[in-house]
């Protein structure tokens, strides 16, 4: 997953103050292209110079300053996200020709790559929510069901999602295999068995074949799921400031994908041995004072191409280290950020001092047994 899909989604105010968010209003603005935009949606955050963050009935959030705003009207009810048919007509009024709609019991999949690999994309997709809505099962965590509903885009070769993503996303996620956005609240793919438009798969065999030659690529698949789950199930809050070695600490948790059971998805938690492996060459240069509390306090690190990689790798072996050995802790750190509201931005120091208040004030001594830990389990 690209940072820049996270922090070009930062709206430009940040000072909030409490709204009702049952109500539906109607907003008329003007949008980043100049056009004039109507949105019925819920005001999640009204800052202090009269700009508003605006939840849209189809889930996307709209970040929209004084001078882009023109009317604000109560409607009279109260918020209710898009039916399921109100959303698919949406979707191929805004794709066009050529893409279909596919539906799950949680998922909408638009795409113009064929129903057979939306289908096993939304197969998938619902195997991995009912494996983390389990894995996190317990009363320090109040998960409940997606209150928006879940998109998915599909399109049906990289070529196509390129261009889509460097106007919706960034230049910097067009190489990706696929992103998840904060800002639109939707998951963009692309077909992983399009080899060529004569070669592409049209069943579900077919699918499952070329699928198993990838298994990389359906794990960054199941990374940018996983981060739509977390901020859809109570876990994260868009717009809020969620630690960036968390978040994507805990999606490559879930990276490894089970895709011989039918039943479950029983690798959760497995050892992922590519971010083991760059962990691993990264610890020999990795500074012993104040490493952990860099990562902690900063995603500054993330942003930056030459330590990405190596900011990736330490995330997923601290998640894994905590997961596997401070689980409790783990979890009251989970439901602290899980409270946090949107477009308050924390201080470093106060980044770290939520860290402690969960894993305690010795982070030396902590950070010395991460090392120990991972450091047993080897390349792999």
């Amino acid at each position: 997953m690209s940072v820049a899909v996270w922090l070009c989604a930062v709206p430009t105010f940040c000072a909030a103050a409490d709204v009702d968010e049952a109500l539906q209003v109607h907003v008329t603005f003007t949008d980043e292209d100049r056009q004039s935009q109507t949105v019925d949606g819920r005001i999640v955050v009204t800052a202090k110079d009269g700009g508003i963050l605006l939840l849209g009935r189809d889930g996307r959030l709209w970040n929209i300053t004084p001078d882009k705003l023109q009317k604000q009207e109560a409607t009279g009810k109260n918020f209710k996200p898009m039916s399921e048919d109100e959303l698919a007509g949406e979707l191929k009024q805004e794709f066009g020709e050529g893409f279909e709609v596919v539906t799950t019991r949680h998922y909408t999949i638009c795409t113009n790559s064929g129903p057979a690999y939306a289908r096993w994309c939304g197969a998938l997709f619902e195997r991995l929510m009912g494996a983390f809505r389990t894995h996190w099962k317990t009363r320090a965590l109040d998960l409940h069901d997606p209150e928006l509903p879940l998109v998915a885009i599909v399109f049906s070769d990289a070529e196509q999602f390129a261009k889509f993503a460097t106007k919706d996303a960034g230049p910097a996620v067009a190489n990706a295999k696929g992103y998840y956005s904060i800002r639109t609240n939707r998951m963009v793919l692309y077909d992983l068995t399009a080899d060529g438009k004569s070669d592409r798969a049209v069943t579900p065999a077919a699918v499952n074949r070329k699928i198993a030659a990838s298994p990389f690529n359906v794990a960054t698949v199941v990374h940018e799921a996983t981060h739509q789950i977390a901020f859809n199930c109570g876990m994260h809050t868009r717009y809020a400031d969620n630690p960036l070695w968390l978040s994507e600490g805990m999606a490559m948790y879930f990276e490894t994908p089970d895709l011989k059971s039918r039943n479950g998805w029983r690798t959760v938690g497995k050892v992922n041995a590519v971010r083991l492996n760059r962990f691993h060459d990264y610890a020999r240069k990795r500074r012993k004072a104040n490493a952990l509390e860099s990562l902690l306090s900063s995603n500054a690190r993330f942003a930056n191409a030459e330590t990405a990689e190596d900011a990736y790798a330490e995330s997923w072996a601290l998640n894994y280290f905590l997961i596997k050995t401070r689980r409790k802790q783990y979890m009251d750190y989970l439901n602290r950020l899980s409270k946090k509201p949107a477009l308050i931005w924390d201080e470093p120091e106060s980044k770290v001092q939520a860290f402690r208040a969960s894993f305690g004030d010795d982070l030396q001594t902590l950070d010395r047994r991460f090392l120990q830990y991972v450091g047993r389990l080897g390349k792999r």
